[in-house]
């Protein structure tokens, strides 16, 4: 009786992490596999950066200096290009299952959603997002990876300020950058999502190191 009590619970335990672990509800979390064999893949951070620096400021605008007499233009802001963020995979084992597996990364999209818009703030235009495939990344069994993914595009910053978002005044706009990965499970071809977001603010700011003499346009 006792042993087979002990099998029961070994079984029930088995259907728990079979049904729960894949089709859970966390948004934030994708697992898949079979009975004792689960793999959960999380999004540990998100680092938005622009040329290696890290910084949440996305610049819209690129600043000319000009000299107040002649109009002439003495200096010109950094390129104003794609802003780019650093993101960091886990592949962990499901708590109750005795192995796991590698996953691969299929594509993702990025989506967008005001957080703040200022009183003062002349426009808080709603951003595209987009969607990739690719590129096709493998995050070890029990491993961690990271990557660098568009975080808010040159075509999507030229979008925003078409749409007449503000950008010169002290009062830019927040918005909130959600990513939702599609991953695949090697061993067992599962395909499931994860999701993680981060927020930045959106305007006209300053290259370091970047002097002006003049006016500033």
């Amino acid at each position: 009786m006792a042993r087979q009590g002990l099998q029961s619970l070994f079984l029930v335990a088995l259907i728990l992490v079979s049904c729960a672990a894949p089709g859970g509800d966390n948004p934030q979390e994708g697992c898949g596999g079979l009975e004792a064999i689960v793999s959960c893949l999380q999004i540990t951070s998100i680092a938005p950066t622009v040329g290696g620096t890290s910084t949440s400021n996305v610049d819209v605008h690129q600043d000319i200096c000009r000299n107040p007499t002649t109009r002439e233009v003495t200096s010109t802001e950094a390129f104003l290009g794609d802003h780019n963020a650093q993101v960091s995979f886990l592949n962990r084992r499901f708590p109750t299952a005795t192995g796991g597996f590698d996953m691969r990364i299929l594509g993702f999209s990025v989506s967008y959603s005001i957080n703040q818009c200022p009183t003062l703030a002349r426009g808080c235009p709603p951003l595209p997002g987009f969607t990739a495939t690719g590129p096709s990344l493998v995050i070890p069994a029990e491993g961690t990876l990271s990557q660098t993914f568009p975080f808010v595009p040159l075509r999507v910053k030229e979008a925003y300020v078409a749409a007449g978002g503000e950008r010169f005044s002290a009062s830019l706009p927040s918005y909130t950058a959600t990513y939702t990965f599609t991953a695949q499970s090697i061993n067992f071809n599962e395909t499931f999502t994860v999701t993680g977001s981060t927020e930045f603010t959106i305007g006209d700011f300053l290259t370091s190191g970047f002097t002006c003499q003049g006016i500033i346009e």
